[in-house]
């Protein structure tokens, strides 16, 4: 009986020997020696990496992650980004040497080159993950690369013709790897008339098909760049032998660039999960649909596998969640060159849509989590072992607060007060008498031209004409849903208060004054009138109100 390994490495020697054996006989010998070098590096480059991933001994997950071809951001990820990004290189370096060409050849080579930098990019950064119906638009987009790939063919000469085929036939197998092999369903035991022991997946299969067929692909770019440069200039052939260099200093720089981000453009912080991850600054932009995060984290990459992040926006009175986003960690920034225990710093991009009919001016708490799947659909949130940001709990971090503002509203003229710091208390509406014992509902209407930068206070005070006994209550002016530090220019609101008055009062005529004062140092800010005069002792006087006591009538 068969192992399942000695069957794929079986398919994959009747896949490679046939198309390596027709290329040297037909393809290679065609080829400028700059060129045949190029190629056959290449060629030489893949098949050890197949070699390697098929024999190695994964003892972490890190080992197996590394070689797995079926995985993202390691070194057969890594390999497919540099073969794809050498065609993209060769085929705009033909079109700069086929400068007395006609301009539909040099056209047809300089968008190719752009379209296989881009699927290139896309190789290793999954940027088709955040395209809606990528597979329909990258199936178009190569049925479109292939019918230009024909007319071109069609008005070239007998010998160009011989590389658009060969582009034609890389293609073809790429196709055939990525949809045909990867459709096939996983077999256990028998396929056909063989018989092996356990089952086949055959995404290395997929992988190899691909890999050959973009490695046919470049040759039909040396192809034409040996046609057009024959033989090729001094420095067109450093410029090819610098291509696949370039590309790793490319990933190394955007390896790099979360580094530089978070130096010029992140908030520091310095938050230890148990998961040996740290989180050491974010960055928070605000759109019409919602919050865009960008979060840079350092963890070995071992640690790192697995991980994953939610972000909820939380009411910060009610403690409801109102929009969320979870994504798994995104790898693209670790170099594996650098091993297992290399500390690389990470960014992670997180788009929170916010629905249109979430509650305006209120106080929201943008509140990070970690997590780690353990098995099935269970999920592990990761403890916080050291924070400089608020937590919510051992698990939850508060990265920021915000406000969703509401439509501004025309002012109110006059207003009661204005205080210092922009903030004017348009109109007060107050009962003409309330019962001891009972509730007094006071509404406040308030208004700000600045942002709010502190936390305020805001006080009232009855005090009786006769007797001079007084009581008072304090709260924030829009309650807690909205704390003063976060009110912004343009802010129009009201709050009605519900003022339980005490059982033992004294009945009487109450004067009611209120006022503003600095939570943190008890200090009173200073209100005007509409004319600019000084309230005395920093209280608005906002009118009378007569306390009855349960047997008035």
């Amino acid at each position: 009986m068969t192992s399942t390994e000695t069957l794929i490495r079986v398919f994959v020697f009747m896949l490679y020997v046939p198309a390596c054996l027709f290329s040297y006989w037909r393809l290679i010998p065609r080829l400028s020696p700059s060129a045949k070098r190029l190629a056959s590096g290449m060629l030489a480059l893949q098949i050890l990496l197949i070699i390697a991933a098929q024999t190695s001994q994964a003892n972490s997950a890190f080992d197996y992650w590394l070689w797995d071809f079926h995985e993202e951001w390691n070194i057969p990820a890594t390999f497919a980004y540099l073969q794809l990004g050498t065609v993209g290189g060769v085929m705009l370096l033909t079109s700069w040497l086929a400068r007395g060409r006609p301009i539909g050849q040099r056209l047809y080579f300089f968008g190719a080159g752009l379209l296989f930098l881009f699927l290139a990019l896309d190789e290793y950064l999954a940027l088709h993950e955040v395209v809606p119906n990528w597979e329909l638009r990258y199936i178009l987009l190569g049925a479109a690369l292939v019918l230009v790939t024909v007319l071109v063919a069609l008005r070239s000469s007998p010998g160009a013709q011989l590389w658009h085929f060969c582009l034609l036939l890389g293609l073809a197998i790429s196709v055939a790897g990525a949809m045909l092999i990867n459709a096939l369903p996983i077999s256990c035991e028998r396929l056909a008339f063989l018989r092996f022991d356990g089952c086949i997946e055959f995404f290395f299969l997929e992988e190899s098909f691909e890999f050959l067929g973009i490695w046919l692909t470049l040759v039909a770019a040396l192809g034409h760049f040996s046609d057009f440069a024959p033989p090729p200039s001094t420095r067109a052939r450093r410029i090819l032998f610098a291509l696949p260099p370039i590309l790793i200093i490319i990933l190394v720089l955007n390896a790099l660039a979360p580094r530089l981000e978070l130096r010029l453009f992140a908030r520091p912080a310095s938050v230890q999960f148990k998961s040996n991850t740290t989180l050491h600054g974010f960055h928070i932009d605000r759109h019409a649909e919602g919050l865009v995060l960008r979060l840079y984290v350092s963890s070995q990459q071992a640690d790192y596998i697995g991980l994953g992040y939610s972000i909820h926006l939380v009411d910060r009175a009610s403690g409801d969640s109102v929009a969320s986003r979870d994504e798994w960690a995104d790898r693209q920034h670790g170099i594996w060159l650098l091993g297992a225990d290399y500390l690389p710093l990470y960014r992670q991009w997180m788009d929170v849509p916010i629905d249109q009919e979430t509650a305006v001016n209120r106080a929201y708490r943008i509140v990070l989590t970690l997590w780690r799947r353990k098995e099935g659909d269970e999920y592990k949130r990761q403890k916080v072992l050291s924070s400089d940001l608020q937590l919510l709990d051992d698990r939850q971090v508060v990265l920021d607060e915000l406000v969703l503002p509401a439509e501004s509203l025309p002012a109110r003229s006059p207003p009661l007060a204005i205080f210092e710091n922009g903030f004017a208390l348009e109109a007060v509406d107050i009962p003409d008498r309330v019962r001891v014992g009972e509730q007094l509902n006071i509404t406040f209407a308030w208004r700000s031209d600045a942002a709010g930068l502190d936390d305020y206070s805001q006080f009232l005070h009855f005090m009786r004409a006769e007797g001079g006994e007084w009581w008072g209550y304090d709260q924030s002016p829009l309650g807690p849903r909205l704390p003063t530090r976060l009110w912004y220019a343009g802010l129009a609101d009201s709050e009605t208060w519900h003022i339980p008055v005490p059982s033992d009062l004294a009945p009487g005529r109450y004067d009611v004054f209120t006022g503003l004062y600095r939570a943190s140092d008890l200090e009173r800010l200073p209100p005007t009138d509409a004319e600019g005069a000084l309230f005395p002792d920093a209280r608005v006087p906002l009118g009378s109100l007569t306390v009855v006591d349960e047997v008035d009538v």
